[in-house]
């Protein structure tokens, strides 16, 4: 085999791994009594890109009546709530790295990584995740060569936009936005999507662009773009049954697409009665359809049972 043929070998076999494990495992989807979730990427260039789905199956991932009965044993009764709430919750993260070439999908796999580590460190101190998981995740970005490397990168300003949320069987959804297209809300009831003024939400820069105002470092950074103010949680709720809640990158909506939001809730309501599964699966099937795709393409359907 020649040299170049090799590298090309190495590099495909590369994809194939960043590819098989940006993907969620099965089992990763959390099991939540009433609550339909599934989520599904569609990469720009067909293996590999800067998009990122992932879950936290907190039934499954962490040990939490061992956790529980240490925290009663320790006397941290707030821990103790916190943790008993994730019995019954479930955690989506959705990010977009900009750009969705390799590169992008090695900065995705990256994020990932870190994100889970943190997520373990906060079930230990705090018996949940935080928004102190992200002030971290977004300093160490900052800085990160791995996010934006001089010497390759054109843009001085890459970036990471990211949702993350957790769902409650209750229907309530808190979440935290990074730069990050809102949730919608599609209403079963009144067969549309429920009209949400932006000022009820709290949306944040993107990951790696500005340090927080709080971050014990910041006096070490230079700020081009000033200091972003700390992160606070949002909160939306799926009140009726068949209500249902999408998560997604910018890709689906593309404003240079026509497949525009007047278009997505016509597929939504026509597809409302089927399961989450169903619904994502058709609804990228109609973007895909409708227009060329010019980026990378996630959606998350949650759906109230």
């Amino acid at each position: 085999m020649r040299p170049d043929e090799l590298r090309f070998e190495e590099l495909h076999h590369g994809a194939q791994f960043t590819a098989r494990h940006l993907a969620p495992a099965p089992g990763a989807v959390p099991a939540i009594p009433g609550i339909d979730i599934y989520g599904r990427t569609v990469p720009l260039n067909g293996m590999v890109g800067g998009d990122l789905i992932t879950y936290v199956n907190f039934q499954e991932r962490f040990c939490l009546e061992t956790r529980i009965r240490e925290a009663t044993r320790a006397g941290r009764g707030e821990m103790v709530q916190a943790l008993r709430r994730l019995e019954g919750a479930g955690g989506i993260l959705v990010a977009d790295v900009a750009g969705h070439g390799f590169v992008d999908a090695m900065r995705a796999l990256i994020l990932h990584q870190a994100f889970h580590t943190g997520a373990l460190y906060e079930m230990d101190l705090n018996g949940e995740i935080t928004v102190r998981l992200f002030e971290q995740v977004n300093t160490r970005f900052l800085k990160s060569r791995t996010l934006r490397d001089p010497e390759l990168d054109r843009d001085p300003y890459s970036f990471i936009t990211l949702i993350y949320g957790e769902i409650e069987s209750s229907g309530r959804f808190h979440f935290i936005n990074a730069g990050h297209p809102l949730p919608l809300v599609f209403s079963n009831e009144f067969d549309r999507f429920v009209d949400i003024s932006p000022d009820r939400f709290v949306s944040y820069p993107p990951i790696g662009l500005q340090p927080g105002e709080g971050q014990a470092d910041a006096v070490r950074y230079e700020p081009a773009l000033g200091y972003k103010k700390n992160y606070t949680v949002n909160e939306l709720n799926l009140m009726g049954r068949g209500d249902i809640l999408l998560l997604y990158t910018d890709g689906l909506l593309d404003p240079f697409s026509e497949f525009n939001r007047r278009h997505l809730e016509r597929v939504v309501s026509s597809m409302r009665a089927a399961p989450a599964r169903e619904i994502c699966s058709g609804v990228i099937g109609r973007r895909l359809e409708s227009a060329g795709q010019s980026d990378d393409l996630s959606l998350v359907v949650i759906k109230r049972e």
